[in-house]
Formats: structure tokens, C-alpha cells, sequence
């Protein structure tokens, strides 16, 4: 956009920046905490004000998630060594949460966040993105699959936390799909 644009585009972004930013800051540092994931978001920021106009409003999300993500595996390229996801490194992310002050509440959030940043990419964006109210279509443009595959995606990613955060009180409630009732 330039100086010479609308106002009304101005203020269109300055609201959806103000409304989002919380969210895909948070996003970004729940999918790549060990990635200057803060940085990313402020570039596909910068980038979808310089796009501004053609970006059909009900995809702006979409457009800044998948912005953000191709920003985030090219940080990701670029390192020498990827640095291991470990519960300090989850902890250490400002963005995500304040410190817990139950010793177990603690644990099973940063043990819930680092199995959330091992799922494999499709489940964990599927995930996070039903986290911050996407709905099915949003993430699907975002991962360019299908509505269906969304669904599966997030069950799977449920199913592999709850496993492994041993909290079968929470399971998901559709593993047991397609097994017959007695």
C-alpha cells in the first residue's frame, strides 16, 4: 500500500492487525519456539500490509498463518543445527504462557506443549489453528487438504498428546470410531 491508498484500507489492517496479532504471535511460538518466531510474524505482517488490498478479506488469516509457516521453515533451513524442542526451550517462550505456580499444573503444560512441538507439521498447525478458533475451511486453505483431512489431522494430534502426556482421563473421545458398540 502506499500513501496514496484509502483510508479505509489503513484502517481495515491497523483493526485486523490489533485482533490478531496476540494470536498468530502465539501460534508462531507454539509451532517454532525455538525459531525467532516473533520476527516472522512481524514480517508476514509487513508483507500482507504490502499486499493488502488483493488478499480477499474471509482468507487474511489464512494468507499470515501460511505466511508465517514459510517463514518459519526458511529460519529453519537456515540453521546449522536445529536446536532440539525440549521443555526449557517451550518454557523459556515468553509469548506462550506465564509460569504456572503448581509444580504439577507446570509439568503437564510444558510436557503438553513439547509433544504438541513433536507432532509432525500437518497435526501440530492442524491443531494449534482449531486452538485459536480456525475453522475447518481456514485451516484447510492453510494446509491445502481437504475439510475432512482437518478433522482426522486434529483427532490424530489429540490422540498422540494424550499418549504421551499420559492423561487418559482426556483422551479423545472418537478413538474408538469405526469399532462397533456391544
Amino acid at each position: 500500500m502506499t500513501p496514496g491508498d484509502s483510508d479505509d484500507h489503513a484502517a481495515a489492517f491497523s483493526d485486523f492487525y490489533h485482533r490478531e496479532r496476540t494470536r498468530l504471535f502465539r501460534f508462531a511460538a507454539v509451532m517454532s519456539p525455538h525459531l525467532d518466531h516473533e520476527s516472522a510474524v512481524q514480517e508476514a505482517f509487513v508483507s500482507a500490509w504490502r499486499h493488502w488490498p488483493s488478499i480477499s478479506p474471509p482468507a487474511r488469516r489464512a494468507w499470515l498463518v501460511k505466511t508465517i509457516r514459510n517463514l518459519l521453515v526458511d529460519q529453519s533451513r537456515r540453521l546449522e543445527r536445529p536446536s532440539e524442542v525440549t521443555d526449557e526451550v517451550i518454557a523459556r517462550s515468553r509469548i506462550l504462557v506465564p509460569r504456572h505456580r503448581e509444580a504439577e499444573a507446570w509439568h503437564e503444560l510444558t510436557s503438553t506443549l513439547a509433544a504438541i512441538a513433536r507432532l509432525p507439521d500437518q497435526l501440530r498447525t492442524a491443531l494449534v489453528l482449531r486452538f485459536w478458533d480456525f475453522d475447518d475451511d481456514e485451516t484447510a486453505d492453510v494446509l491445502g487438504c481437504r475439510r475432512e483431512s482437518v478433522r482426522r489431522y486434529v483427532s490424530d494430534a489429540r490422540a498422540r498428546i494424550s499418549e504421551v502426556v499420559g492423561n487418559p482421563e482426556r483422551r479423545v473421545r472418537g478413538s474408538r470410531r469405526g469399532k462397533g458398540t456391544p
